[in-house]
Order: C-alpha cells, then sequence, then structure tokens
C-alpha cells in the first residue's frame, strides 16, 4: 500500500547490521526524512540519565515504553516522505511502508561493529547487546504476537550485510529502491 504524503521506506534489523547508516543515506539520496526508532530509544534513555540496558530491563516491567517508540516510528510512517528505521519497523508499517527492507548479519559480525563504533570493548558490547536484544525480542513477542523469524512475510528485500562494505551495501539498496519507486510510479 503507497502512502498517499510520498514514499515510505522502513529498513529493520536487528542491532548493527548497519540499518541506521543505510536509512540515513537513502534519505540523503532520495531527498527524504530519516527517522529512527534506535535515536528515540537512546533519546529516551538519555533523558532518563540511564543506560540502553536499563530502560530495556525497565520496558519490559511497562509496555509504555515500546508502546511510545513503536507508536512515534508508526506516526513518523504515516507522514511519509520518510525513511525509518528501526528493529522491527517494517512489522509496525506493513500497512504504511512502500519498501521494506531487513538487514542482517552474524552475530559475532554486528557486535564488532557496535564495539568498534562505541569504543567499548567486544565482550562488554556482546553481553549488553544480547541482553538487550533477548529482553527487546521477547517484548515484541508478548506485546504485539511479532517474531523475528517471520521476517520472510515482512519484508520486500532480505539482505545480509556481513560481507558487504556499507557503500556496497548502499549501492544495491539504493538501486532496489529506485526500482521499487519507478514501479510504485513514485
Amino acid at each position: 500500500m503507497t502512502s498517499r504524503k510520498g514514499i515510505v521506506v522502513a529498513v529493520s534489523g536487528l542491532h548493527g547490521v548497519g540499518k541506521t547508516s543505510q536509512a540515513r543515506r537513502l534519505a540523503e539520496s532520495f531527498g527524504l526524512r530519516h527517522v529512527s526508532g534506535g535515536m528515540i530509544f537512546r533519546s529516551l534513555a538519555r533523558s532518563r540519565n540511564i543506560s540502553l540496558l536499563s530502560l530495556s530491563m525497565e520496558a519490559e516491567g511497562s509496555e509504555e515504553i515500546d508502546r511510545f517508540i513503536d507508536g512515534a516510528v508508526v506516526e513518523e510512517g504515516r507522514k511519509g516522505n520518510v525513511v525509518v528505521d528501526s528493529m522491527l519497523c517494517a512489522w509496525f508499517l506493513r500497512d504504511v511502508a512502500d519498501i521494506k527492507i531487513f538487514l542482517f548479519a552474524p552475530d559475532n559480525v554486528r557486535i564488532d561493529r557496535i564495539a568498534v563504533r562505541d569504543g567499548r570493548p567486544f565482550s562488554e558490547s556482546y553481553q549488553e547487546t544480547i541482553a538487550r536484544e533477548g529482553s527487546e525480542i521477547a517484548r515484541f513477542k508478548k506485546y504485539y504476537g511479532l517474531s523475528m523469524e517471520d521476517v520472510k512475510n515482512a519484508c520486500d528485500l532480505i539482505m545480509s550485510t556481513e560481507d558487504l562494505s556499507e557503500d556496497e551495501v548502499f549501492s544495491i539498496l539504493k538501486c532496489y529502491v529506485e526500482t521499487r519507486m519507478r514501479r510504485l510510479g513514485k
């Protein structure tokens, strides 16, 4: 279903697959807004002066946190002319997004990227990331009945970022989005 207010692209995937970097680049390339569910989550953690893991643990006891963040993602998607990235935005925007992309990579690759990005030891990044993702996946299942295993039914393009540079991933995604936009008449 196409958005009445312009193109909507959803980029989903676990932490460290490159979804925010790629969503940002796609938005810039196509003159669209960029909204990141992860950035909304980080901003909320900063405003509460707690760690990302602490906010994840807090969210286990109150679905208000996830509903706030996921509601903001959906609201931004409905406005159109946007590339949205979040762990499960392809599911949340299934009736809004024109293009739904899922990026993946093995845990060791993803977590190494996170450790380098954040300037932290791999072991520390590993423990925090796996704990956060476990919490998030359990909450998404509990609150929304969503499962990461259902990716084939939720996304138009499923792509590994494991062996590709950021530029190579972007080149493939840009070509895919251009092709889909032409088909949609956008």
